[in-house]
């Protein structure tokens, strides 16, 4: 994954709808602004009545583990900046036999984050999100019907409102995932409404992006990324999607992106998913930072016990998707000649 410093939070709120939004199949004018601005966002895809176990879920994971959450109360998702109540847990990238930890708690400039794993393996809940009739049909439109069969979400990822103290800035972390996924959703499971923390992104970064890889879809990125990534920081507005439970921002992968700011009185829950075409892969979680290539050329371990060792990779367990098997093929001419849009 490639980060950047972060900076003002300073996005546009994306509230255009798209002829075709609030339909499953997609529409000429939906697949143009995909290609341009890499996402588009689909209205009510989901039933937001079948999201409500999801968040159920966070709020049952609150209760087990002591915060001073009241629902009903939204004053009290606000945490002061030491408020010290989150529980110390394994490093996010320690492996586990691919069952990771539980819960990752953690502070950034955009507020508190909390991401519950717990649930992203189980039936009921891919069911409702990546399994979804109403999601594989988007993705089949996207990618055609060859998709790799989903075995897990990356979890529930909350963004706690950000304390109004004046003690700093909230602030955007652009950065992109060093991932193989060729397709990505964030589904808001519950509403998040402007200055909420949504998903963030910056319209057109993906084809700059992508054709700064060495390879198409493996992670391997060309001398002058970062830079380039502050380049676009630097020139491009971002974007924040706000939305309403059961809403969908399908976005390109090499999109660089961020958490927004979360401003508002709303506990944001969303549940990202990765999505590829069902072609030979690596049998492991991709590493965060290298391809297998690169791992190996830099000597370092590719066992899965050695996952966050002192100078050794770490495995992003979380990832569902998993590297294409070399060789991959370096970026095309026609980046979405492969594609089934």
């Amino acid at each position: 994954m490639a980060k950047n410093p972060t900076e003002p939070s300073s996005a546009t709120v994306y509230a255009q709808e798209l002829p075709g939004c609030r339909e499953v199949g997609l529409s000429r004018g939906e697949i143009e602004h995909f290609k341009t601005n890499g996402f588009i966002v689909k209205k009510g895809l989901l039933d937001s009545s079948e999201l409500g176990r999801i968040v159920e879920c966070a709020w049952e994971a609150a209760e087990d583990l002591g915060f001073p959450f009241d629902r009903n109360d939204p004053s009290t998702y606000t945490l002061p900046k030491d408020h010290g109540l989150f529980p110390d847990t394994e490093p996010k990238h320690i492996y586990n036999d691919g069952a990771g930890i539980a819960n990752y708690f953690g502070g950034s400039n955009s507020g508190w984050t909390w991401r519950h794993y717990v649930p992203c393996t189980e039936d009921w809940l891919l069911e409702r999100t990546a399994r979804h009739p109403n999601m594989q049909s988007v993705v089949s439109q996207f990618l055609g019907d060859n998709v790799r069969p989903s075995k897990r979400c990356r979890g529930l990822y909350l963004l706690l409102p950000k304390p109004g103290d004046g003690d700093s800035v909230g602030k955007l972390s652009g950065h992109t995932d060093g991932t193989a996924s060729q397709l990505n959703c964030m589904i808001y499971a519950a509403d998040c409404p402007p200055s909420g923390g949504g998903f963030t992104l910056w319209p057109g970064s993906h084809r700059r992006c992508y054709y700064h890889m060495k390879t198409e879809y493996n992670w391997e990125p060309k001398v002058g990324y970062k830079e380039m990534l502050s380049e676009i920081q630097a020139s491009v507005t971002p974007v924040e999607i706000s939305g309403e439970a059961g809403d969908c921002c399908f976005w390109h992968p090499r999109s660089l992106h961020s958490a927004g700011v979360n401003t508002s009185s709303h506990l944001r829950v969303v549940v990202p998913c990765d999505f590829q075409k069902d072609k030979p892969t690596e049998p492991w979680p991709p590493y965060s930072g290298f391809s297998k290539r690169t791992a190996l050329g830099a000597g370092k371990s590719l066992l899965p016990e050695d996952s966050g060792k002192e100078d050794g990779l770490r495995m992003q367990w979380w990832i569902d998707t998993r590297e294409f098997v070399e060789p991959d093929s370096p970026p095309r001419e026609d980046m979405w000649e492969d594609w089934a849009i």
